[in-house]
Formats: C-alpha cells, sequence, structure tokens
C-alpha cells in the first residue's frame, strides 16, 4: 500500500485496471444470462404475451332429422379473440374454441351467447370470452316420388 501514497500514476494505473477489470466481468455476466435464457425456456412461463386467435365452433349434435346446417355458414362474432398468457402456453395456440353448442332440437337459424373454453391451458372468463354463434338451418326439402306416365 505503501507504493500508492506518492506516485499518481500508479494510482491512475490502479484504476484504470479496476475499471477494465469491472466492465470484464459485468460482460460474463451478461453473456452467462443471454445464454441461458437460449439454453432454459423456464422464462416462457413467466414472460405474458398476447395472440390473436380465431374462434372455432364445436357442435355437440346434429340437427333434427328433415333439417340441415347451411354449407359452411356457422359462424362467431368476433371471429377472433385476444388472449393473454404465458408465452410458453400461447406458442402453440391455433384457435380458441367455444364451448359444445347442442342444436338437436333446432329448427331454424340460431344466435347464441356461447363462452370459449380454455386456451392451451388457460382459463377464460369474462365478457371478452363470450362470443355470439350463428348456426344456419334449413329444411331439407322432401324428394318428390317420380309421377307414372298415363298410358295413352
Amino acid at each position: 500500500m505503501n507504493l500508492l501514497k506518492g506516485s499518481w500514476v500508479l494510482k491512475i494505473a490502479a484504476f484504470i485496471a479496476a475499471l477494465l477489470t469491472y466492465f470484464y466481468i459485468n460482460g460474463e455476466i451478461y453473456t452467462a444470462e443471454k445464454d441461458k435464457k437460449a439454453v432454459d425456456p423456464s422464462y416462457k412461463l413467466i414472460k405474458l404475451t398476447a395472440k390473436n386467435l380465431p374462434v372455432k365452433v364445436r357442435l355437440a349434435t346434429a340437427p333434427p332429422d328433415g333439417y340441415r346446417i347451411v354449407d359452411n355458414q356457422v359462424s362467431a362474432q368476433p371471429g377472433q379473440v385476444i388472449v393473454v398468457g404465458p408465452e410458453a402456453l400461447l406458442e402453440e395456440a391455433s384457435t380458441a374454441e367455444t364451448a359444445l353448442v347442442d342444436i338437436s332440437e333446432n329448427t331454424k337459424t340460431t344466435t347464441r351467447k356461447i363462452s370459449l373454453e380454455s386456451v392451451a391451458g388457460i382459463h377464460l372468463t369474462g365478457t371478452p370470452y363470450n362470443v355470439d354463434v350463428t348456426v344456419p338451418l334449413e329444411k331439407i326439402p322432401e324428394a318428390k316420388p317420380p309421377v307414372a306416365a298415363e298410358p295413352k
């Protein structure tokens, strides 16, 4: 310690060495944390993210005999919802599905407020997660028996 008491040059050299050591160690810590995130995906369970998902209507039953669903016209309003949850769970999510819709006793186009089921393990509740589902039904035209031609 006696060496640093008198020489300003040695004091400046020691200060510069301390600064270089600080920045070197700080850089090593930053690099190690960055590498840990790349290898360990557990941070994704904490990180929240939002994802816009299309709504898929799930029908529990078929319409009654003599009726059919109008081709590809089952719809949900809104057609898409924004789901917020852990990034790890939402990565694989592709749709938000409705609860099962029972149309076994409907004989005309019906619109109902249906809740969304959980998306990728995230339980959805509240008004933003209720959708209006419209199931258009039509009566199947009855086939008329062929009329026999009368002999002349």
